[in-house]
């Protein structure tokens, strides 16, 4: 059997089996996490290329999993620590609480403002001034609602309930701009308060359908690297599953 189908207890005999079995769940993870292709890339490419560089087989199939999964959380880690100044602890907090619900779980217990205000900014990709406009509003008005919803939307991922008015406006409004844009956001200082909304933005932007497969290029980029440090050719099955 070429491609291992991963059952506790049966053991990894080549990279292809590896890289095959925690690609996808390594780059959706790092979307929900990022909410964007290219931090996702970076984060993905980082936890594959380690575990290459230290990767001994045949190995269990237990101890490989759990040493990428290790290195998942801390790429996820350094990418908040290192982005937007947040402090480990928290992250390993969240972590540790936290839940994958499905899009339309996301909408649980909102008001029906707010579920129509994340449709039209997420799936329909509305400016806040086209909002505004729409629910006659100023844009201002929108974008703190907008935020507002997701605060709420934090909350289903494991987020204690927090007040609607999030801290940084002009910065988060402009992180969900670059979210939707399918954009790298732009570095800033994050403070504790104004982490759920964007956890939220990325979660969503993860939920839509599409938007957390990774495009062919960066698997046949990642390939070529893994091969090299690997000294052998990846045989798999990924191509037909990206963007």
């Amino acid at each position: 059997m070429t491609h291992l189908a991963v059952v506790r207890g049966l053991t990894y005999t080549n990279c292809s089996q590896v890289f095959e079995r925690w690609l996808m769940p390594t780059y959706k993870n790092a979307f929900r996490w990022t909410g964007n292709r290219a931090d996702s890339e970076d984060a993905t490419a980082w936890v594959l290329l380690n575990l290459a560089d230290h990767l001994q087989l045949p190995e269990l199939v237990e101890v490989v999993d759990d040493h990428v999964l290790d290195l998942a959380q801390e790429a996820i880690t350094r990418h908040w620590v290192d982005r937007y100044g947040f402090s480990r602890v928290r992250c390993a907090e969240m972590f540790a609480s936290e839940a994958t619900p499905q899009l339309d779980t996301f909408f649980q217990g909102l008001t029906a403002e707010m579920r129509l205000l994340l449709v039209l900014r997420f799936l329909r990709r509305r400016s806040p001034e086209a909002i505004a406009t729409q629910l006659r509003m100023g844009p201002d008005e929108a974008r703190r609602r907008i935020l507002g919803a997701l605060v709420r939307v934090a909350e289903r991922i494991g987020f204690p309930p927090g007040s609607n008015e999030s801290p940084q406006g002009a910065e988060l409004s402009a992180y969900v701009e670059d979210i939707v844009a399918r954009r790298r956001p732009l570095r800033f200082e994050v403070v504790p308060e104004a982490w759920p909304a964007m956890i939220a933005a990325g979660h969503l932007q993860a939920a839509i359908a599409g938007n957390d497969l990774p495009v062919k290029g960066f698997i046949r980029s990642l390939e070529r690297q893994l091969e090299q440090r690997s000294g052998r050719r990846l045989v798999t099955r990924l191509r037909i599953w990206s963007a």
